[in-house]
Order: C-alpha cells, then structure tokens, then sequence
C-alpha cells in the first residue's frame, strides 16, 4: 500500500467559513485524499493524500475547478 503523504497548497483568496467548506468538499471527493485540513487564517490547506491515486496536480485542478487558484506551498 502506498504511504500518504502532505501536500500544503497555498490557496489565495479564501475569506469565510463557506470558502473553507467548499475546498474542502471539493478535496475529499477526490479518491485517494484522506484528510483535509483548511487553515483560513493562513490561506493553506493541508491535504494528506496518496500520490498514485492523487497527485498534487489533481489536487490543484480540483480546486481550479471549484473555483479557486492555488499552488504548492514553498517549503518552510
């Protein structure tokens, strides 16, 4: 079994708790997404998720088409 990994995605343009429900239900959709965490004070997400069902790419189209711009987040 492949072993999840994190994905922080810096997501632009997130402003209420409405957003934050949206981004999530569009990521959890997604096979192979296992846990989502929307931080709105910070304009992140965090998504646990396994790379061979869903790669960073999926993630990003989904939010594309859920409506909001993102990209992966620099490394700390």
């Amino acid at each position: 079994m492949n072993t999840p990994h994190q994905a922080i995605l810096a997501v632009p343009g997130m402003s209420c708790q409405s957003c934050v429900r949206h981004i999530h239900d569009a990521l959890r959709e997604l096979d192979g997404v296992d846990e989502v965490e929307v931080r709105l004070r910070d304009g992140k997400v965090l998504v646990r998720h396994h790379q061979d069902r869903a790669t960073v790419d999926h993630l990003l189209a989904a939010l594309r088409e859920a409506g909001y711009e993102a990209s992966l987040a620099p490394a700390a």
